[in-house]
């Protein structure tokens, strides 16, 4: 029996997005996240075969480059249940972002369905998530100052997502260590989707610059999205305001650390897994928080007991500093369900080059 497959380039990909529904990707992650933090017991009479399989991600380097191989398992609508496998690499000396692609499984047959380019995906997935977040842990009043460390991938898709859900927001910050290129391009796209919004940059060098404890102090939602190993700002000096949102989306391993250890330990903390940010997220691990201190985002999404997760979220937040802290390490399970998603509509759409007979 013959085969194809459906190959997604990077314009493939950005057609798709531009008429995505901010709503139905949210869905989708909302679906998997809850699956991972509450397994339905439905979902568990499978035998041996797990709905859910995230396992570690395999790192391979070489002299020029490191690859990040992950493979997941997801549920992604009704029965269905999808695999794929997302490769990232990170090369040595390059400014041009990530090269980044998922190839999605046929469970049924066991071949490969799609290839699809992922540069995008990875930095929209973690918005979603983000996005999930502030759903549920709202600011007292409607932000209007989103301040975002770093100006890649990460940065711009949060700007754009956060810009389309929250009309409130009338200020964008970049903070970044020098101007670019790369952040004056994202400046400039911002401005031209979004003309009635004040979108700025702010170089600091060091994170005890001239200036940066006044404009972190302004922030309603502040996001980090870098790999610094030393804390962006000094909380004693620079306190984010009460009420403040902090999303962590940079570090993923023990030496790296956006925030430090006293806004960590003030601060209501929920993360997208408590196992992998205990091993991976430096700023929860150096700020010596138990697992009992973390609540995950899936588990404040479930419709039974998400409410009482919350509870322990802001019970926290309200004996400390006022702050509640976002961490994501990225989930495998993320990119199969944004990928299956963008996938689906591209069928739809007649997107993509199909290779016929290909196995």
């Amino acid at each position: 029996m013959s085969s194809s497959i459906r190959i997604l380039s990077s314009s493939d990909v950005d057609k798709v997005l531009a008429s995505l529904s901010p709503d139905l990707a949210l869905s989708s992650q909302s679906n998997v996240f809850k699956h991972f933090s509450n397994p339905l017991p439905s979902l568990s009479n499978e035998g041996t075969c797990d709905p859910i399989q995230t396992p570690h991600r395999i790192t391979i380097s070489s002299e020029s480059s490191t690859m990040l191989f992950m493979p997941s398992r997801a549920p992604t609508g009704g029965d269905t249940r999808t695999t794929s496998i997302k490769i990232v690499s990170v090369p040595t000396m390059s400014d041009g972002g990530l090269p980044a692609t998922t190839m999605v499984m046929d469970e049924s047959t066991g071949r490969v369905r799609a290839v699809v380019n992922a540069r995008k995906l990875t930095a929209l997935r973690n918005a979603c998530g983000s996005a999930l977040f502030l759903r549920l842990f709202p600011n007292p009043t409607p932000p209007t100052h989103l301040i975002l460390f770093g100006s890649g991938a990460q940065s711009h898709s949060h700007a754009i997502l956060f810009l389309r859900l929250y009309p409130s927001l009338n200020n964008i910050t970049f903070i970044i260590r020098s101007s670019t290129a790369r952040s004056q391009s994202v400046l400039s796209d911002l401005s031209a989707q979004f003309p009635d919004v004040n979108i700025t940059s702010s170089i600091h060098r060091t994170n005890d610059s001239e200036g940066l404890d006044e404009v972190v102090g302004k922030g309603d939602i502040i996001v980090t999205a870098t790999s610094s190993t030393t804390p962006l700002f000094n909380s004693t000096k620079t306190t984010p305001k009460t009420g403040a949102r902090v999303i962590l989306i940079g570090s993923y391993k023990p030496t790296m650390h956006e925030i430090d250890r006293e806004l960590v330990q003030g601060a209501g903390v929920v993360v997208d897994s408590v196992e992998a940010c205990m091993r991976e997220a430096g700023e929860l691990i150096d700020s010596d928080l138990g697992r009992d201190d973390l609540v995950e985002l899936g588990s404040c999404l479930d419709e039974e007991k998400g409410e009482e997760y919350k509870r322990r979220v802001e019970e926290r937040t309200e004996r400390g500093n006022g702050v509640i802290v976002f961490k994501s390490v990225g989930l495998g399970i993320q990119d199969v369900a944004i990928t299956s998603l963008v996938l689906d509509q591209a069928e739809k759409m007649g997107l993509g080059n199909v290779i016929e007979n290909y196995d």
